[in-house]
């Protein structure tokens, strides 16, 4: 974001470059955790601490951008890993895939993930984590009410249950593949995952 000459920054778009900033600004996360500054933003940025202030009224507001981007990106992807399994016939095939495409996009972006789902987060982004939880269980709430058929006992009920306990299970998993001591695959933690809950629904059916 400097230019060849006096380090002036090049003349970009504000939304490209509140990208770049943003960009920039995971990166402090993931390095600094929440001792974020704007001084090592810019720093890392390759730019004068004056243009984030052209993006960001102050910090807040720069790292609750951050927040949203990554909690909307991960959002996004998973709606589409759902969207795709309502298409699938066999519950247990489509809880797989959707489980291969939430550890894959966890595998493809560890920072965005530990951003988020660290262990210590700040309040404001737990509760964007928690909306974030609640949202992706709603979706996955059909396919698991599919898979107990419409004659379980209390089905809408206990769909949406394990389907709360999917997601809380999902992230478990995705903490086991960003444990840089367990050589675990998307694939491989995703057929635990499935498995487990393969071998699990069909006793809610009753």
């Amino acid at each position: 974001m400097t230019g060849a000459k006096g380090g002036r920054a090049q003349h970009l778009p504000l939304a490209v470059r509140k990208e770049l900033v943003l960009d920039a600004a995971l990166r402090v996360s993931a390095r600094d955790g929440d001792a974020v500054s704007m001084d090592a933003v810019a720093a890392e940025a390759g730019v004068a601490k004056t243009v984030l202030y052209r993006c960001w009224n102050n910090r807040d507001t720069m790292l609750q951008a951050l927040d949203e981007r990554e909690s909307r990106r991960f959002t996004e992807q998973l709606a589409t890993a759902l969207d795709a399994a309502r298409a699938e016939p066999d519950p247990a095939t489509a809880l797989r895939d959707v489980l291969i495409a939430y550890y894959t996009a966890v595998r493809d972006a560890p920072e965005s993930y530990r951003l988020l789902y660290g262990t210590q987060v700040r309040a404001d982004r737990a509760r964007a984590v928690q909306g974030s939880r609640a949202r992706a269980a709603e979706r996955l709430t059909p396919v698991l009410r599919d898979w107990l058929g419409a004659s379980a006992p209390h089905a809408e009920r206990r769909a949406a249950t394990l389907a709360a306990l999917a997601v809380g299970a999902a992230e478990s998993g995705a903490r086991l593949l960003l444990d840089t001591d367990a050589d675990w695959t998307p694939e491989e933690l995703a057929d635990s995952v499935s498995t487990l809950f393969a071998d699990g629904v069909p006793g809610f059916q009753g």
